[in-house]
């Protein structure tokens, strides 16, 4: 959870996405990832980026496939 200790920008941005706005939910998704103002957090990343590709938002559903399609890669590499 975003506190009020975080940036205004960062509230926002947590409060938009949790208004259902896909972008929103994407750009916090990659900062979850990227741990850009936020402590990187992979399980927090893919939950905010199924949200936003659950709207269709294209960006969001481009991230998954290649996100899961590296895993699956990587574990059929090491089989």
């Amino acid at each position: 959870m975003i506190t009020m200790g975080k940036p205004k920008k960062l509230r926002i941005l947590f409060k938009q996405a949790k208004m259902g706005k896909p972008h929103r939910m994407y750009a916090l998704a990659m900062r979850y990832y990227a741990g850009h103002g936020v402590e990187a957090d992979v399980e927090k990343a893919l939950y905010w980026m199924q949200l936003a590709a659950d709207t269709g938002y294209p960006p969001a559903e481009d991230f998954l496939k290649d996100y899961y399609f590296d895993d699956d890669a990587a574990v059929q590499a090491h089989s």
